[in-house]
């Protein structure tokens, strides 16, 4: 009597193993109930191993299944274990005796993901969802991969695909959200577990219909628009809820602007144009209603009507520096001319925001003396202005001139009339000039009372960096466009064998890890981290990321010497390393790939 029964079942483990629905199955073993999610796996292998022992003349994809999962067990734990070039290998043996698989494919794009090489994960992964289409978390894979390398419309079909597999998929769903596909809505505001997720057409039919609602409130109406517009999700209804304002309240400034704002958004310059000319001629004083004007042109690509905008924008208001930087072509032509050109036109309006663009060409091609010049005649005109001193103490630090810092910017500083970007510009100038000490203390001063806590954090590590107490490696990291590691960050150890991965690849950025590390050096006093970030046998060759030195450790009475280390990782792809002992900061330093 056969140990095995052949049922149906529709499961998708079927599919992503590469299996027909029509499977062996143990005659003893709870059959598979796909509504419910039940699926064994170690049934299905044992009645296939049943199968092809009583059947050796079996024909069928059985045979090469029961020689893959034999790998299936070391697969897995080599990926948990981010020993990919492991994995990788192990997967090569499952593809050559069951190949094609989808399971083989998913596994190999994750792998590929991991190395940093993005177009050949995504084709993987489009690959396994071809044949194993009934696998939400394949369709889910494959949208991130689009996501994260910017193609949104095919990323939104993945996820789509996976929302039609499981309406309650909540990765699919947060991620259309993410993606502006869909919408977040929460039933009642207080509990945030009310949350349901609609599409966006079902989102734009149910927000129109809160038009005429809210019409009796004018003010409401309108801010409505507004944050329709801010959302960008569907921002024809805010521009139909502000041309509903319009009618009922003609010629409003506040409803103007934004309805000028939501028609340019919307491609419609026209009448974009047209309602930013009734704002500046209800206002035409105001300069930024030249300006939006002069936004529109240029996105209708009407030069003339854009210089001609910018003229009066600048008429109006000198100092309007993203009207300047468009009006004199700064991004395309910043040479010593400019600057003469600038200057001439700062003289003759009294203006200073000229002088600050001059300064900072100026100091562009290392011209400091000129860009101190432009800088002080800007403080002559507008003492109290937080952006010229922010520019002066930046040119007084490049040209080093730390007693003129102390004089002009320090008082402004001590008065705590400006916010604390003026306290940090301040700082950075002090140690350019060689006073790392008063830098410091500076920054020390600004960290105490109501201070910001992101600026208290940004102080309390630039002090670490100017102690000694933090370093910065090098060399830089591979990072991924969407804001996360390329490849890992893993130790190097003597003898050139790789330690454990602290870093993970595609683990977003900023990121820590802290690791234990035991002193050998001069006598336990010291200790040195070799980095680098990729793995061998995988991809692109590792990148060394050089090593890190700590000193001033102190030796155990007994035993091995051990202290903490932290690497942490920067969105722009700055590496940095610090490391103590006994709840004490330690002296540590970036000694190259050496």
């Amino acid at each position: 009597m056969s140990n095995y029964t052949w049922i149906e079942t529709p499961a998708w483990q079927l599919q992503f193993f590469g299996l027909p629905n029509r499977i062996p199955w143990p005659a003893d073993a709870q059959q598979p109930n796909p509504e419910k999610g039940e699926f064994d796996m170690p049934s299905l292998l044992r009645g296939v191993q049943s199968c092809v022992s009583s059947e050796p003349t079996i024909i069928g994809p059985w045979r090469g299944f029961v020689e893959a999962s034999e790998h299936f067990q070391e697969m897995t734990e080599a990926l948990e274990d981010q020993e990919y070039a492991r994995a990788s290998e192990l997967l090569s043996a499952i593809d050559k005796a069951h190949p094609g698989s989808a399971y083989g494919l998913f596994h190999q794009a994750y792998v590929f993901r991991q190395s940093g090489n993005d177009q050949e994960a995504v084709r993987l992964y489009a690959e396994a969802a071809q044949k194993a289409p009934g696998v939400p978390f394949i369709w889910n894979n494959l949208g991130a991969m689009l996501a994260e390398n910017g193609e949104r419309a095919k990323a939104v079909q993945a996820f789509t695909n996976a929302v039609n597999l499981n309406n309650n998929d909540t990765v699919a769903l947060e991620s259309l959200v993410q993606l502006k596909a869909a919408v977040k809505l929460l039933r009642d505001q207080k509990d945030p577990n009310s949350a349901v997720v609609v599409p966006v057409e079902q989102f734009r039919q149910m927000a129109a219909g809160q038009i005429d609602q809210i019409a009796a409130n004018l003010d409401q109406l309108i801010g409505f628009g507004e944050q329709m517009l801010r959302d960008g999700i569907i921002p024809d209804v805010g521009v139909k809820a502000l041309e509903k304002a319009d009618a009922m309240r003609p010629n409003d400034p506040r409803i103007l602007a934004a309805l000028g704002a939501g028609y340019r958004l919307a491609g419609e310059y026209d009448k974009s144009k047209a309602a930013f000319e009734k704002f500046t001629q209800v206002n035409p004083n105001d300069a930024w209603g030249f300006f939006n004007i002069a936004q529109t042109c240029n996105a209708a690509g009407d030069k003339p009507g854009e210089l001609a905008a910018l003229e009066k924008t600048i008429s109006l208001d000198p100092n309007i520096q993203a009207a300047l930087g468009i009006y004199f072509d700064l991004q395309n032509d910043h040479g010593p001319e400019k600057e003469k050109v600038l200057v001439e036109f700062a003289d003759k309006r009294g203006a200073w925001m000229p002088l600050l663009l001059a300064s900072s060409i100026a100091g562009q091609r290392g011209d400091n003396p000129a860009a101190v010049a432009y800088a002080a005649k800007a403080y002559e005109r507008n003492p109290n202005s937080e952006e010229i001193l922010l520019q002066y103490s930046a040119m007084l630090g490049d040209a080093g001139d730390a007693a003129t810092l102390e004089t002009m910017i320090q008082p402004a500083v001590s008065g705590g009339r400006f916010t604390k970007r003026l306290d940090w510009n301040y700082a950075q100038s002090l140690k350019q000039c060689g006073k790392p000490e008063q830098a410091i203390e500076v920054l020390r001063r600004a960290q105490l009372g109501d201070a910001p806590e992101d600026f208290k954090t940004a102080a309390a590590t630039t002090i670490e960096f100017w102690s000694g107490l933090r370093a910065q490696s090098g060399e830089m990291l591979e990072v991924h466009q969407a804001g996360s590691l390329l490849r890992p960050v893993l130790v190097s150890l003597d003898g050139g064998e790789e330690g454990g991965v602290l870093l993970n690849p595609r683990q977003p950025l900023p990121a820590a890890h802290k690791l234990p590390v035991r002193a050998k050096e001069n006598g336990g006093t010291e200790a040195r981290v070799r980095l680098q970030q990729g793995q061998a046998g995988l991809g692109s060759a590792p990148k060394p990321l050089g090593v890190f030195v700590v000193k001033g450790i102190t030796p155990a009475a007994d035993g091995p010497t051990n202290i903490d280390c932290r690497v942490e990782a920067a969105p722009d792809g700055r590496l940095t390393f610090s490391a103590g002992q006994d709840g004490r900061m330690l002296p540590v330093e970036w000694a190259g790939l050496a």
